[in-house]
């Protein structure tokens, strides 16, 4: 499989320019989304803020509600107020929360051709959750200042595989049927075909007017050590992404990932991330609770 030819002769910029000009089907980032993402913690005003920002729109409260009330968090009484949601959860939390839903509510309703074959969406989400929450666990263990900003990069990492789906369906249908054949990774697939889920969601989360952090650790969240890209942000990600799949909370083969490498290069070590991995049960079964609200 390794030896395997592109089966598309296109040049990559003519390529390029074709996926870019088919990211116009996918609406553009909500408002609401935009304004999350702008509202960061430590400003008092800001729980106001983001508590008005939900209000305002009552799909999104909704969801959130929902998540609130989840086996994931166990209320003892039910959360029946945005308010409520924050001072019981956190506000990172639910802003990480609401950021997640109102990108999943781009996609909900974009279906392809009925009889190709799609991704599943509830492991697509139950996979992006929990990435984005070891995302921002390994960045709180290795001391970086910002780790909501790698909550938003494990959640962003894998969008690249909607929009194949939703902009090319015929491509994404055979992309998906020969993983079931061969047993490939997803990416060996999507790279015969052209179409990389990395290259695809940097292109989407750019042409959305996202802080170019998100499309640089989405690119580069498959690179190996010492590679010429390689990026703090993107392996994290990636090792953040492999231990979701560890926890079966993936879909598809994941790609040889060298975790130790890794682990060394963004300053973990390998006793710690031993560690960690001991603790992740836990995270598994709140992002499976959480992702009822992105259904």
């Amino acid at each position: 499989m390794n030896n395997l030819q592109p089966v598309v002769d296109i040049s990559a910029e003519k390529k390029k320019r074709e996926v870019i000009a088919s990211l116009e089907a996918i609406p553009p980032l909500p408002a609401a989304a935009q304004e999350v993402l702008s509202i960061v913690s430590g400003e008092p005003e800001n729980v106001k803020r983001l508590e008005q920002v939900i209000l305002h729109d009552p799909a999104l409260s909704g969801q959130l509600l929902k998540v609130a009330n989840s086996a994931a968090y166990n209320p003892v009484t039910r959360i029946d107020t945005i308010q409520r949601a924050i001072v019981f959860m956190g506000f990172s939390e639910v802003r990480n929360i609401a950021l997640g839903l109102c990108i999943g509510n781009v996609f909900k309703k974009k279906r392809a051709k009925r009889g190709l074959a799609t991704i599943n969406r509830q492991q697509f989400w139950e996979h992006s959750i929990s990435t984005a929450m070891v995302s921002r666990i390994i960045a709180l263990e290795i001391g970086l200042e910002n780790s909501d900003l790698f909550f938003t990069c494990g959640l962003l990492h894998d969008l690249g595989h909607l929009v194949t789906e939703l902009c090319f369906p015929e491509i994404c249908d055979q992309i998906i049927r020969m993983v079931r054949k061969t047993g490939c990774p997803l990416l060996q697939a999507e790279r015969r075909f052209g179409y990389p889920h990395n290259l695809l969601g940097m292109w989407l989360v750019r042409n959305w007017g996202l802080p170019e952090v998100y499309a640089k650790a989405i690119a580069t969240h498959h690179l190996p050590v010492g590679h010429p890209r390689q990026s703090m942000e993107g392996h994290l990600i990636q090792l953040a992404d492999t231990l979701s799949h560890e926890m079966d909370m993936g879909f598809f083969k994941q790609p040889e990932c060298n975790k130790a490498a890794i682990a060394n290069y963004i300053g973990l070590g390998q006793q710690r991330l031993e560690l960690l991995e001991e603790h992740l049960m836990r995270i598994g079964q709140m992002a499976d609770a959480m992702t009822a609200g992105f259904m």
